[in-house]
């Protein structure tokens, strides 16, 4: 994602980031799949959401 948007885009997915600081992936997966960014890149959102999950 950081390739994808930049540093700057990442951050702006406060809640994703949020979740990332308490250790909640499956939140900051569904929040990642919860993005104009998921449609953007179709089946790589999962893909990417999915390892999120580990």
């Amino acid at each position: 994602m950081g390739f994808n948007l930049g540093m700057a885009g990442l951050f702006k997915f406060k809640r994703m980031c949020a979740a990332l600081d308490i250790k909640d992936y499956d939140k900051a997966a569904v929040e990642m799949l919860d993005s104009r960014w998921a449609c953007q890149v179709g089946h790589r959102a999962h893909r990417l959401a999915d390892m999120m999950r580990g």
